[in-house]
């Protein structure tokens, strides 16, 4: 990753050129390296997908932030949980329902 973030900024024109020489570049080539960056993020961290997700979609994700961000809060305040159903939701928060689901059945 290092090494590709070096080209990409080898890429960009010097500071000492003048801020129109450097919006003279980005007018021509700013989308091709915007696009390169996104490849190294995508290729080094997984991150910077363009998922386009549906009102829905969004409806949904929001509705799992807010179940596990409720079953944080509970975890951290005074409520009881025997320490067995604390380390099963701690293991399973994030993951996939699908996941969940074969570790029961392995269970």
């Amino acid at each position: 990753m290092q090494q590709s973030l070096q080209q990409l900024k080898a890429q960009l024109p010097y500071v000492d050129g003048g801020i129109e020489i450097f919006k003279q570049w980005w007018k021509i080539k700013g989308q091709s390296w915007i696009k390169q960056l996104r490849t190294v993020m995508i290729k080094s961290r997984n991150i910077g997908h363009d998922w386009q997700f549906s009102q829905h979609q969004k409806e949904l994700l929001q509705q799992y932030y807010d179940a596990n961000k409720l079953l944080v809060d509970c975890l951290n305040s005074d409520c009881y949980v025997s320490r067995e159903v604390r380390q099963q939701i701690e293991d399973t928060l994030l993951l996939p329902i699908a996941e969940i689901k074969q570790r029961q059945q392995q269970s």
